[in-house]
């Protein structure tokens, strides 16, 4: 059987970026990631994803350990607090 990185899911070889609401890390942008791992409860005001149908709609509040898979490359919290990761690929 064929070996890709989405059937291996090795985010973990790619590195990690952790975005914190409040800090000088808050958005991210032309960096590829695959998911987006919320560590504390987040909300999301923007996203660019290329292969999520209706991506507008994850502009919501994510509760702390909800894991979003997809192709994503720019990423900015919203809200007064929040904490994510995003496994780059």
């Amino acid at each position: 059987m064929a070996r890709s990185r989405n059937n291996a899911l090795e985010f973990s070889s790619a590195g990690s970026i952790i975005l914190k609401k409040g800090s000088s890390h808050e958005s991210v942008s032309s960096t590829s990631f695959g998911a987006i791992q919320f560590l504390t409860d987040a909300t999301i005001s923007s996203v660019t994803a290329s292969n999520v149908e209706n991506a507008d709609e994850l502009h919501i509040s994510f509760g702390a350990g909800t894991i979003i898979y997809g192709e994503f490359t720019a990423l900015t919290l919203g809200g007064s607090t929040g904490t994510v990761a995003l496994h780059k690929v």
